[in-house]
């Protein structure tokens, strides 16, 4: 007599690979999710540091008698020393702030402090405020320089997709563990991990002639 076993259901090694399978697709299409997150973010702070290499290029043409201000000495422009006057027209948030009266060299010194730094604004009872491209991007850096020749660079340069801070508070975009192996006296390892940190810098570099 022969006896056939009839399949009832789905065992249980059955749902064990179709959860496996799904698993490995879910976190597939997580990563492509954040790997397009990522490019929208670095591509909108593209657009902005295209734009303030624009203004930057503009201002210096319509101020061009007073070229050799805008030189930053090969650093970046500190936003931790505003100019004592600010040449141009702004709302900080509250009220619209008049114009100074500038000479070239002070407008010079407005520009750059305007162009890398923003104007500062904020509107009481918000969280965040943006007034400026600089508001965009990561911690900014626009050095100018100025050849013998009247060559102008513009040297751009901005953090992408900062991840955070370390423990000594430093903007991080990835923290790389290098392990190390050691034994104790019954041969059992133990691991130790180092965090390395590397901050990713974006650059853009534009040469203009006034």
């Amino acid at each position: 007599m022969i006896f056939r076993r009839l399949q009832q259901g789905i065992n249980l090694v059955e749902v064990m690979v179709t959860v496996a399978i799904t698993s490995i697709g879910l976190l597939g299409l997580n990563s492509l999710q954040l790997q397009a997150n990522r490019s929208t973010q670095d591509s909108g702070n593209r657009s902005q540091a295209t734009w303030m290499l624009e203004d930057m290029t503009n201002r210096i043409r319509a101020n061009n008698i007073a070229l050799a201000s805008y030189d930053t000495g090969g650093a970046a422009v500190s936003c931790a020393n505003p100019p004592a006057l600010i040449c141009s027209a702004y709302n900080d948030g509250n009220a619209r702030i008049q114009a100074a009266a500038c000479t070239n060299d002070q407008l010079a010194a407005s520009d750059l402090w305007e162009v890398a730094c923003g104007f500062g604004s904020n509107v009481a009872g918000s969280s965040v405020t943006r007034s400026s491209a600089t508001d965009f991007i990561a911690n900014p850096a626009l050095i100018v320089t100025v050849n013998a020749d009247n060559n102008v660079n513009l040297n751009l340069s901005w953090d992408v997709r900062t991840g955070g801070q370390d423990a000594d508070g430093n903007t991080i975009y990835a923290a790389i563990g290098d392990s190390t192996e050691s034994k104790n006296a019954a041969g059992k390892s133990t691991y130790t991990t180092t965090d390395k940190i590397a901050v990713r810098r974006a650059t853009y570099e534009r040469d203009i002639k006034p």
